[in-house]
Formats: C-alpha cells, structure tokens, sequence
C-alpha cells in the first residue's frame, strides 16, 4: 500500500493553511536579493577580511562563505556529521571555528578550507562559540557553550581543554566578551541561554582555571536569551529573547535597588526574538523575529510613556523571508546587514539613511497600492516639449 506524501492529503488547521497560502505567495519575492542555499541556515557571522562576505551554518552539516555582491558561494567547509548551529572566526590568523549537533568543534583554514582540527568539546550539541585573542596564547582562546550546560575554554590553537565553567541549569545558546570590562590580565564573558539568567565570568589569562563567576546574575527577560551583543559607538550591551524582546541593559550602572531594572531600552516585538544587532554609528538597531520580519529601530529617537524604559521607534520592516529569521550581521563596512532564515535564504538590507527613506516610501507606496510610473526613455534625436518650444522661438527669430 503507497504512502501519499502529499499535505493537501492530511487534516490541516486553517492556521496552517493560511501560513501555507501566505508563504506560497512570499515565495517568489527578490526583496533583499536572496541566494538560496542547500538547507535552512542557523547562524551568520560577517567575514571580517571581506567587508561583503558572510560565514553561514547549515543544518546539513556545512558551513559556507558566501558572497553577498557576486552571488558565490563556492567556498564550502565539510567535516560533521549533523547541523552546523554556531560559528567563530580567528580572523588575524584565518581560521573558522564551527560548532555542531555532532558533539564536536572543528578548526579550519578559511583559505584552504583544510580542517586543522577537532575539539572532542561536550557531552550534548554545542550551540554557541566565542573566539577571544589573548595575551598569554598564541592561539588565542575559544569558548563553547553547550546543551549540557557548561562552557568549556579551549587553547584555540592547540585545542587543549583549559578549564570548564558551571553554573548554568541549561543549554548555553550565547557568548559575548565585553570590551569596555576586560583589560589585557582579564577577560570578562557573559554567557546566556534556555533560562533567563546571564552569567557574568571573570577569566584571568594567566590562568584560566581560575576564573570565577559573578555573585549576581542579569535576570532581565522572562524566558530564554537567544543573544548576547555588546555594540554600538558605547559597546553597550544588546540582548534578544524567546520573551518576544530585545533590551539594552545597562550593566555599567551600579544597581541599588535589588528588584530594580537594568533595562534602558526595550523593543517589543510579535513574537520570539532571535538576534539583534546594532550598525557602527549605533543609530540604527536591527533585530531579527520569529515572525519572518528584519525590523530597524532608530534609537535615536526615544519615547517613555508611563513606563520605566524607553522604546526606540520602529523606522522600518523589511519583509522577504518566508519562513523565521535566525541571524543578522552587519556587513558593507556597516552600510547593510545579512539576514539568514530557515527559508534557506540570506538577503542583504541597506542601513545608509538615504536608502532607508526610499525603502519606507517603497513599502508606503506597495501598502496604497500606487505602482510607480516607469521612466521613459528619452528616444536619441527627439526633442522634448519644452526643446521644440525654444527651437521655434529661435526660428522666429531668424526671420
């Protein structure tokens, strides 16, 4: 007896229907200029020796360069044997770091694309890495945050284990040094994941295996923290959650109050929270949802309105996913920003002001339904109106 495959053949709810219907009309769309990869694409970073090439991890078990200007995305780095869901870059040095469901961390050439080494890292899938230069190893440091809960530290070049960090009850699923906090004796990493609490390390270069974590923990979201950022012209820190959120939490202020809020700024959203990011100037504040939307906020402009923190104001959506966003990296020397999504797509978004007023007067003019008149083309050897007119008045003259 054969199997139908088809889901017209299945009990359907009329939600999923219409997010069917919906997604099959989005589906044609080029807004962003997408490049279709092979499978659904789990995270982004921006590769930093080539201002319009990205990295991006695959659920096939790949990571690929690709190049948002030519299209290309030759460069491909094989080596798990399940999804590919975290990225780091040694950049100084050209080496890609990858995480995968596999259990494992792989080192690779970004030239080459040689796999140089494989980190045996934990005992359940690996979510997140860090990459961190250090004064104390040539190789500089990696940090892998995991489903088991822990975070390991690795000598990145020789893929020694140094030390393992436990405080977490669950995944680990984010990693961020802070620069402003660490100096050239110590590193400070706040670590984040499927619970709302962000630990805060303090790790001695000297001697990692000393390091120590914060008595207080950050507990400004409701639910798991999909991001932790710190950018921005202040390097501030920049969070995005499950809690349907993105925050600017202000960690440089001294807390007096033990149930007060650190959060300055909080941008709402319609549902989960996967990555924010904020370009260079820290105008803009881009954050990516589950809802398939790449939203920009101008942070510029604040409003407080019977509430303890400020909200930026929606500037723009950008709307071309089909399916939920789940990375963003600022590319284009900060001029535009990547989004990847589970529709297998990585589309690029302009941030310069001028091209951010003709997308909002786009997207205006699309919502009223007015279609743009197309530009004729002036015919070589036609004169216009207004030539013909002078081109009498000159004849008349003659007379």
């Amino acid at each position: 007896m054969s199997m139908s495959n088809n889901p017209g053949h299945f009990f359907q709810t009329e939600t999923a229907l219409a997010n069917a219907k919906r997604r099959a009309a989005k589906s044609s769309n080029r807004n962003g200029s997408p490049i279709t990869l092979d499978s659904k694409l789990l995270s982004i970073i921006p590769d930093l020796n080539s201002p319009m090439c990205v990295y991006i991890a695959e659920s096939c078990g790949i990571t690929r360069r690709v190049d948002l200007e030519s299209g290309d995305k030759s460069y491909i780095y094989k080596g798990h044997t399940a999804p590919v869901t975290s990225l780091a870059l040694n950049a100084a040095q050209g080496i890609l770091f990858t995480g995968s469901w596999d259990k494992t961390i792989n080192a690779y050439s970004t030239e080459t694309r040689q796999k140089l080494r494989t980190f045996a890292a934990h005992s359940d899938f690996v979510k997140s890495l860090l990459f961190l230069p250090s004064p104390k190893h040539e190789g500089g440091l990696l940090f892998s945050g995991s489903s088991d809960a822990s975070v390991i530290i690795w000598d990145a070049g020789t893929g020694q284990k140094l030390s393992t960090l436990k405080g977490h009850n669950r995944a680990v699923g984010a990693l961020a040094v802070d620069p402003v906090a660490s100096n050239s004796e110590t590193a400070i990493i706040y670590s984040g994941g499927s619970e709302r609490d962000i630990k805060r390390w303090e790790i001695p270069y000297a001697n990692v295996s000393a390091a120590t974590e914060s008595r207080e923990s950050i507990a400004e979201h409701d639910t798991s923290v999909n991001t932790i950022r710190f950018q921005g012209e202040d390097a501030d820190m920049w969070t995005a959650s499950a809690d349907n959120t993105a925050r600017r939490i202000d960690i440089r202020t001294e807390v007096k109050e033990d149930d007060a809020s650190r959060s300055d700024t909080v941008l709402k959203h319609p549902d989960y929270v996967n990555d924010v990011v904020v370009e260079p100037r820290g105008r803009w504040v881009i954050t990516a949802c589950r809802d398939e939307k790449v939203r920009v906020w101008d942070i510029s402009v604040t409003s407080q309105i019977l509430t303890w923190y400020q909200t930026g104001e929606l500037y723009h959506i950008y709307d071309g996913h089909i399916e939920e966003v789940t990375g963003l990296a600022i590319v284009g020397k900060g001029e535009m920003v990547a989004s990847i999504s589970i529709d297998r797509t990585v589309r690029k978004w302009p941030l310069r002001a001028v091209d951010m007023k003709k997308a909002v007067e786009e997207k205006k003019r699309q919502e009223q339904g007015i279609k743009e008149e197309p530009v004729q083309e002036r015919q070589e050897g036609l004169l216009t109106e207004e030539e013909e007119r002078e081109l009498a008045e000159l004849m008349d003259d003659d007379d």
